[in-house]
């Protein structure tokens, strides 16, 4: 949800900035305007209300921050948080029109009129908002000493529309200054050019949702090739969306093929999240036969977390049907199999094992560690142990940390039989004090009398490093568990004839 508020967010901030360039009834604005109008509609459709909180320079949803700018002159947020306004509702019901004139209130110059006293004459009635009087709340503005002097303001608006190679055949608000006005035309340039194409979308899906006709799908379908070419995956999105309850059309074969898939690879790391967001969901239209398409995009993706976006729809999208990874798996690329193992791991299913299976041995540690990861997703215990005695210690550590977010009666004693081996005190102390960490997640009702037996127990090499590391971390173990049992084990340690005993003791009592 905060992803589609932070959609409907940045279309208002849209929406406000052309207006304060264009006139209302210029087809530029009037086209950021209805995507905004549209993307809050369809959102009170779901959810009967919006609500946003204003601070100084921020507009929150649900204590998120969702805008933030903390310059005063562009701020959107500054400028209602000044009037006093802290809190906007729109409610279900909300007609464009009532929309259209609110941001005819907010965009007015200041000296015109107040933003709160404009709302409060409108009186809307899908509309609410909470403003703080001036005895209310202290604010630290002060007024300016400078007086006005004689200054030619026409010479100066000419001046600097001159300057800014602005058409004057568009209606400009006067009242923005030329760094105001040169930063709302740069984060608009690239939307204006696709400005017609949002309302020339609606009345076209208006058309399709009253009659079915050849000649609209062929001209929504058009647009839809304009739309991706653009980047512009929300309205590619609600195309395919409607056109798609018209099979006959066979839009979606139309774009599952392989090069117009990679095409979308530039989409991998663009800054843009609100664009990867609107283009995973686009993905999510497209039918298994694109998997191996989109699979071969995974090796363009910088950003760890949309590798992980992208590995998780595809998974999504493969359902049962695991077959589309089998080939990956057995390629000679380390970042196919490893994506594959990935997929596969996100899919969750048990049948996911036997494609798995023979990757054990594999010679690249990064496809091991992968593997264990996924064994890991899936729930799978029995595997991943196997990974304990791998020749790398930082995947048997990882296959340790698996293990403790895994559920299994059988963890803890063959995690018990190990700890209790020669052989584990040649381990490092970090692999150790994971195996006791893990032995405590999965203790069972004999977890005490098992750490007192570690903890006591006389060895043949008495009084040697190695054993005393042992001791501590069994009786740190007792601390975690901290009932009165383990503590008066530890309490009665500290007292012990043993020097390693006691020691181990008094340093568990001070971890605790």
């Amino acid at each position: 949800m905060e992803k589609e508020v932070g959609n409907i967010i940045l279309a208002f901030t849209k929406a406000v900035k052309a207006l304060q360039i264009y006139d209302i009834e210029h087809p530029t604005f009037r086209n950021f305007f209805t995507s905004f109008y549209q993307k809050l509609e369809d959102f009170l459709k779901k959810n009967n209300e919006l609500s946003f909180q204003i601070e100084r320079f921020t507009i929150l949803y649900a204590d998120r921050v969702m805008y933030e700018e903390k310059e005063e002159d562009i701020s959107i947020a500054f400028r209602l948080f000044r009037d006093g306004i802290r809190s906007i509702d729109f409610i279900e019901g909300l007609t464009s029109d009532e929309l259209l004139h609110f941001l005819e209130i907010f965009t007015k110059p200041p000296q015109e009129q107040d933003i709160a006293l404009g709302l409060w004459e409108e009186a809307f009635f899908h509309i609410h908002f909470n403003v703080v009087e001036a005895e209310e709340e202290a604010l630290p503005y002060e007024i300016t000493e400078n007086t006005a002097g004689n200054v030619d303001y026409d010479k100066k608006i000419t001046e600097m529309i001159d300057r800014e190679n602005i058409n004057r055949n568009i209606v400009l608000t006067q009242s923005l200054n030329s760094h105001e006005l040169q930063h709302i035309k740069n984060e608009i340039s690239d939307d204006e050019k696709n400005s017609t194409l949002p309302l020339a979308i609606t009345t076209l899906l208006d058309f399709l949702s009253s009659e079915s006709s050849q000649e609209v799908l062929d001209s929504l379908i058009e647009l839809l090739k304009q739309c991706i070419d653009n980047g512009d995956f929300y309205n590619a999105l609600r195309i395919l969306q409607k056109v798609n309850k018209h099979p006959e059309s066979n839009v979606i074969e139309q774009l599952e093929n392989e090069p117009t898939i990679l095409s979308f690879s530039k989409l991998m790391n663009i800054p843009s999240d609100v664009i990867f967001d609107e283009f995973m969901s686009f993905f999510g239209l497209f039918s298994k036969k694109s998997i191996p398409h989109f699979f071969k995009m995974l090796s363009l993706i910088e950003r760890q977390d949309r590798l992980e976006a992208l590995r998780h729809k595809i998974a999504q999208k493969m359902q049962d049907d695991l077959a589309p990874m089998a080939e990956f798996l057995k390629s000679e690329d380390v970042a196919s199999v490893t994506n594959a193992i990935a997929i596969l791991g996100s899919t969750t299913s048990n049948k996911a094992i036997s494609y798995l299976r023979p990757l054990i041995q594999h010679e690249n540690p990064g496809v091991r560690a992968e593997l264990v990861s996924a064994l890991e997703n899936i729930g799978e215990p029995s595997i991943i142990t196997k990974f304990l005695d791998d020749p790398a210690s930082d995947i048997r550590l990882r296959t340790l940390d698996a293990l403790t977010h895994i559920s299994s009666p059988k963890i803890y004693s063959m995690l018990l039989r190990r700890v209790r081996r020669e052989d584990f005190l040649a381990l490092e102390f970090p692999e150790q004090r994971k195996y006791f960490q893990c032995l405590v997640t999965h203790g069972d009702n004999n977890i005490i009398s098992d750490l007192k037996k570690i903890l006591i127990k006389k060895s043949s090499l008495f009084g040697s490093k190695e054993h005393r590391t042992v001791k501590k971390l069994a009786a740190i173990g007792l601390a975690q568990i901290g009932t009165d049992e383990a503590l008066e084990i530890i309490r009665q340690g500290t007292k012990d004839k043993s020097k390693e005993i006691k020691v181990a003791c008094e340093m568990a009592l001070r971890w605790k």
